[in-house]
């Protein structure tokens, strides 16, 4: 079963733990609007694409938003572990496919940041292995056995973590299968290591810099002894013994200075070391760029604070390079491009440079009728937010993640019509059967539809709505937005 731009995946009634299957439901058409077409792009944003079995992962705090932690109100989403993550190579593959369905029709892929998870050279050769075409290996450490947290033979018991296996001897069942009804899917783990085979995109791609791209777990600057301990033969697995769990608000600050809190102390296991997860270098990063199609002018921002923290800003020179970019782009049609959006924009930590926050970028885009719209990602959801007034303004535009629900891309068309632009929207599913199957684990579409489930079930909020806030509302999906033509 698979979708149309008629139909949209949906949650089946869950079952007596919470767990819900997935369904084809009928959905809106984005509308047709006629006029003149200026470009056709897909919109992609937060592939995460991960190294699970890396050694410089932080697992073990994510425990603190379980829905029994004391500490979760003060947490929220720690977000450093998902059941799916050993499954977004097979995600993104899955994605390219349903994108070359539509390449005909399509100028360009613009991948809003996060493009990978852990700030890694093996995750970077992966994304890009799979968006330009060939065979990728998703594995690290160990040749033979996984040492994923979800590991029966690679990693000690911790019933906090998902093991598709199921426990060993007489040990009783993981917390997310015998609370929130995770299924038991026998080799997936071994299954999620085979080679993958992407064909690639048929269309030009351009990606933009994010957190996780850049910081480690999108939060902590690398240092000397991160580095070490990103190719090394030891992986940290809990917090420094007598230390309160409170120390993790330095791992997972939003604003820096953020820090990576273990100790010497601090428990750890054996690893497999790699020198293939080797964290990026800073001149091995993403930059500002511009990209023209036609008449329209695509901006990208780099809004990581490559100082540490998880939310964004833009440093004094580069405002300073996006003023002299926006003075010579009158008319054109220019889209901005970044990965946080404007209300994320709040991380002014500093060693030197100033960094520069929401309310000025807005109002400096706002100074140059030229900027049409803004998009985005980093929230993880799809949503929409109106910068002006009735004259003159753009649209900011975030468009859902692949690692977390609803996994979907958004197709835009920019269009000119009678005095206005407007941006048609159609979210695009990956690839991947709607049902899930372990009937076959060698094909990656198969891999890719149970983690799209496994997303959908995220055991973290089942009460709390977030599944449909990041799915957003109907018309954050299949519509279009209209904004004042500046030329008309």
């Amino acid at each position: 079963m698979s979708t149309h731009e008629s139909e949209r995946i949906a949650f089946t009634p869950a079952d007596e733990r919470g767990w819900s299957e997935l369904t084809v439901v009928p959905d809106v058409v984005t509308p047709e609007v006629g006029g003149e077409v200026l470009a056709r792009i897909v919109h992609v944003s937060d592939t995460h694409i991960c190294d699970a079995e890396s050694t410089a992962r932080l697992e073990y705090l994510d425990r603190l938003s379980d829905p029994d932690s004391i500490y979760r109100l003060r947490f929220g989403e720690v977000g450093t572990y998902r059941p799916q993550e050993i499954l977004t190579v097979q995600v993104l593959a899955a994605l390219v496919e349903a994108i070359n369905a539509h390449a005909d029709d399509l100028d360009a892929v613009v991948v809003t940041g996060d493009l990978i998870d852990n700030a890694q050279v093996n995750e970077k050769s992966w994304c890009a292995q799979v968006l330009n075409g060939g065979s990728i290996e998703p594995w690290s450490g160990d040749p033979l056995v996984s040492q994923w947290v979800g590991s029966r033979e690679g990693h000690p018991w911790d019933e906090r973590y998902w093991h598709p296996d199921g426990p060993s001897g007489a040990t009783r069942p993981d917390i997310p299968t015998a609370q929130f009804g995770y299924p038991l899917i026998a080799g997936l783990v071994e299954a999620a290591r085979r080679t993958v085979v992407s064909p690639g995109l048929n269309v030009p791609w351009l990606g933009v810099p994010g957190n996780h791209d850049a910081l480690l777990q999108g939060t902590v600057a690398p240092d000397a002894e991160l580095r070490d301990l990103a190719v090394g033969d030891r992986r940290i697995v809990g917090l420094p013994p007598g230390r309160s769990p409170l120390l993790t608000l330095e791992g997972v600050a939003p604003i820096g200075p953020a820090r990576y809190v273990h100790e010497a102390d601090s428990p750890s296991i054996p690893a497999a070391p790699d020198p293939r997860r080797r964290l990026l270098s800073e001149d091995e990063l993403s930059r500002p760029w511009i990209h023209d199609v036609g008449q329209v002018r695509f901006i990208a921002m780099d809004t990581v604070n490559h100082n540490g923290g998880w939310q964004g800003s833009l440093g004094s020179s580069q405002l300073q390079w996006l003023r002299q970019v926006l003075a010579e782009s009158g008319g054109r049609y220019v889209v901005m491009l970044s990965h946080h959006p404007s209300w994320c924009l709040t991380n002014a930590h500093s060693h030197g440079e100033p960094r520069h926050l929401a309310a000025e970028i807005v109002h400096l885009l706002l100074d140059h009728p030229c900027v049409v719209a803004w998009l985005s990602g980093h929230v993880h959801a799809h949503a929409s937010l109106w910068h002006g007034d009735d004259t003159s303004g753009f649209w900011e535009i975030t468009t859902a993640s692949l690692i977390d629900w609803p996994q979907q891309a958004r197709r835009l068309e920019i269009v000119r019509v009678d005095g206005r632009i407007g941006f048609r929207s159609t979210v695009l599913d990956h690839a991947a059967p709607v049902d899930w199957s372990a009937d076959d684990l060698a094909d990656h579409r198969a891999l890719a539809s149970i983690s799209r489930v496994l997303a959908a079930n995220d055991y973290h909020d089942r009460e709390g709505g977030i599944q449909r806030w990041r799915e957003g509302r109907p018309d954050d999906r299949n519509t279009v937005w209209w904004t004042p033509d500046p030329y008309a």
